[in-house]
Parts: structure tokens; C-alpha cells; sequence
């Protein structure tokens, strides 16, 4: 992700989340942040999704992940995180977390996919109060 990008990915998170980073928050994590990696997927010059991960001594945590609903159940998700995972190999990246809402069964079954296993629940983590399931994946 470039600093150009950052606008765009507030629109699609406020389209699939209805909620942002922010500005802000972003800028400082393409920027300043020197553990963040941020990922751009692009096709026609157009961006379709995007995962945010932070990266660290063998250790990778994916903050967030999304594909635009017109691109969903089309491969999408799953080519992101094949060049995704491919990067962080070459960085060394031994354990993967993410969370995700317990309700997204589509996302869970990405996961599961790439061999994310359950780990355990945070209660009410997401403002809805929705419950995260906490997933790991050993490279």
C-alpha cells in the first residue's frame, strides 16, 4: 500500500465494514509504523482488496483483510493471501494469528483452507459485541 492508496481502501472499509482505520491511522501504518506491511490487491488499475498484517521477529499478525462483495467467492481472497504468505515466508514468518467475527463463515472457511486453526474466542470484541474466534496458522 502506498500513501495514493489510502483513500481508496477508507472507502472500501467503510463499504464492507461501515467502519475505518482512518486517515490517520493508515498514513502512520504505511509510514512510521516499521513492523506494518500493508497489501495492496489491484486488477485494471482498480483496488479490489486489501490485508493489513504487522510483521515481527517470526511472528505475523493479520490486523485486517478485506475483498470487495462483487470480487467475493471468486478466488480472490485466496490468491491474495497466496502472495501474502509467500512474502512472509521470504521474511522469515514462522506463526500467523488473525481474528475474525464468528459469524463470517465464508472468511472462516478461507482460513481453514490455509490451515488456520482455532485458537480461541475473544467475547464481544467487535463494537457490535460480536465474538472473535482467534485463528493460527504455522507456516
Amino acid at each position: 500500500m502506498e500513501i495514493r492508496d489510502i483513500d481508496k481502501v477508507i472507502e472500501l472499509e467503510l463499504n464492507t465494514f461501515n467502519e475505518t482505520l482512518g486517515y490517520t491511522m493508515l498514513l502512520n501504518e504505511v509510514t512510521k509504523n516499521e513492523v506494518a506491511r500493508y497489501y495492496i490487491y489491484e486488477e485494471d488499475n482498480e483496488i479490489v482488496g486489501y490485508l493489513g498484517s504487522w510483521q515481527q521477529s517470526g511472528f505475523a499478525e493479520i490486523v485486517n483483510f478485506l475483498i470487495i462483495s462483487s470480487k467475493r467467492q471468486m478466488g480472490y481472497g485466496s490468491k491474495m493471501l497466496e502472495h501474502v504468505f509467500s512474502d512472509m515466508k521470504n521474511n522469515s514468518i514462522e506463526i500467523i494469528t488473525l481474528e475474525v467475527r464468528e459469524s463470517n463463515t465464508s472468511a472462516i472457511n478461507l482460513y481453514e483452507k490455509f490451515d488456520f486453526k482455532y485458537s480461541h474466542r475473544r467475547k464481544e470484541y467487535y463494537a457490535n459485541k460480536e465474538d472473535a474466534l482467534v485463528l493460527i496458522k504455522k507456516m
